[in-house]
């Protein structure tokens, strides 16, 4: 007869419940894949959209290397950036690609080596600092805005792309910089590239030395900062800026950063710094010229707070409507639209195993347009982050600057720079969008309207 002890030693054996899998579209060889690429391509948003509508809030696709698990749901993106993020990293073929451009800088490094290049960097974004780059901030911002004021048909891409050039240049390197285009020029390349499918871009002929000669390019523009500020500082000159700060910083062993390092370094910040955020105004402007009423409270405040002066840092916590513009923007046309991460080892997101060395896409896009978290999403409304609105929402439903330990290290400086920005030109500048229906969206390492974004641009009167 057998005993209760026995029982509670000598259990049965239970077989594991097996891992829950999303579902997703049956693998594709061949042509067929071929043609799935080129649609991805024309279609990108759409065909994610079609997927997500068909399989719920994450699916995976096969493909040569393994699986490809997509996620939308925001409890999906916390685990991977924030509760889990452990068994994430960026050795993904995106970043990869990224870092055939950055090398191994703060956006693709990993480890050790990031936290020591956070540990530099940070510094540079210390409250202190942002409140001293916001007057450099504005006053370019003027200086662009009063040439603007003559009027004419501008490619407001173009524009907002020289304006934070500008501002980039004079905040963290200390500098202005007659850049010829140059750089606009070697990141357009860039995200055509980039936004190709890899299988695309070693078939077609001329890629890889489109890669190499804006890489050229931009070594250029690096080499030219470092050494017009190794001449300033040797003549006295002033080493409050980000540049300084790097070509003298030790680590804990005292060595300074390699020649290489300080490139890697510079360049992902010299991008980082203006890529994205000439792209989210763009949008914003864009989107207020099509959005009259929101267009109208927006200057109520800026007359009320500001009546018609320049706006400063300390005026931005009596802007209230102003940051919740600039956060709608964000949620509709998110420059950084997707984030990609590679599985280091076998992990749960929600309720899905996911196996070791797979690619993971957190499409942000469709995160921010789910109308569970957004009702009406593709209508510009930013009362939408009221803060008791905000806060009733999950907190990984908007995260234009990522989220978790790796959100970028430039979101209050990103931030600070588009209020200040948008505040400056809605007081003194009137915009028209001079083609029919809506701007076309190019997929590559950021969302930038497709053949620039053509407005016409007056001063403002009354």
């Amino acid at each position: 007869m057998e005993t209760p002890l026995s029982i509670v030693t000598n259990p049965t054996p239970i077989a594991p419940a097996p891992a829950i899998q999303p579902d997703g579209p049956p693998p594709r060889t061949g042509l067929k894949n071929f043609a799935n690429q080129i649609g991805f391509i024309i279609d990108a948003f759409g065909l994610v959209a079609r997927r997500f509508a068909r399989y719920g809030d994450a699916y995976r696709v096969h493909q040569s290397g393994g699986w490809l698990y997509v996620f939308r749901h925001p409890d999906h993106l916390r685990d991977v950036l924030v509760s889990r993020a452990g068994s994430f990293d960026k050795q993904h073929p995106a970043f990869q690609q990224l870092s055939t451009v950055l090398g191994d800088a703060l956006l693709t490094s990993e480890g050790e080596r990031w936290r020591r290049q956070r540990r530099l960097v940070q510094p540079a974004f210390a409250r202190a600092r942002l409140e001293q780059y916001s007057h450099a901030m504005v006053e370019v911002a003027s200086q662009h805005c009063a040439r603007l004021e003559r009027g004419g048909v501008f490619d407001l891409s173009r524009e907002m792309h020289l304006l934070t050039l500008a501002i980039v240049t004079r905040t963290l390197f200390g500098q202005t910089t007659d850049d010829r285009g140059r750089t606009s020029q070697a990141m357009q390349a860039l995200n055509r590239v980039f936004g190709m499918p890899p299988l695309l871009v070693r078939m077609i002929p001329g890629l890889r030395a489109r890669i190499e000669r804006a890489n050229r390019t931009l070594d250029g523009v690096m080499a030219e900062l470092i050494e017009t500020k190794r001449k300033s500082l040797g003549q006295g000159g002033a080493d409050d800026d980000l540049l300084s700060a790097l070509m003298s910083a030790r680590d804990e062993q005292g060595e300074a950063l390699t020649p290489r390092e300080l490139r890697d370094q510079l360049l992902t910040l010299y991008i980082a710094g203006h890529e994205t955020t000439s792209h989210a105004l763009t949008w914003m402007l864009y989107l207020l010229s099509q959005n009259p009423e929101p267009l109208a409270k927006l200057r109520a405040e800026l007359a009320t707070v500001l009546g018609g002066r320049a706006p400063s840092f300390e005026d931005l916590a009596r802007l209230p409507y102003t940051e919740q513009v600039v956060k709608e923007s964000l949620r509709m046309c998110p420059p950084v639209f997707l984030i990609p991460r590679h599985a280091r080892e076998e992990a749960d997101v929600g309720p899905y195993r996911v196996p070791k060395d797979s690619e993971i896409v957190l499409w942000i896009y469709t995160t921010h347009h789910d109308p569970r978290w957004y009702p009406e999403p593709e209508r510009f409304q930013p009362e939408r982050f009221a803060p008791a609105l905000e806060a009733a929402r999950p907190r990984t439903s908007w995260i234009p600057f990522g989220a978790g330990q790796r959100a970028c290290i430039g979101q209050m400086f990103a931030m600070i720079e588009m209020q200040l920005i948008l505040a400056t030109y809605v007081q003194r500048l009137d915009f028209t969008y001079k083609r029919w229906g809506t701007p076309r969206r190019r997929l590559g390492v950021t969302l930038a309207p497709r053949g620039g974004m053509p407005m016409r641009i007056r001063r403002r009167r009354g």
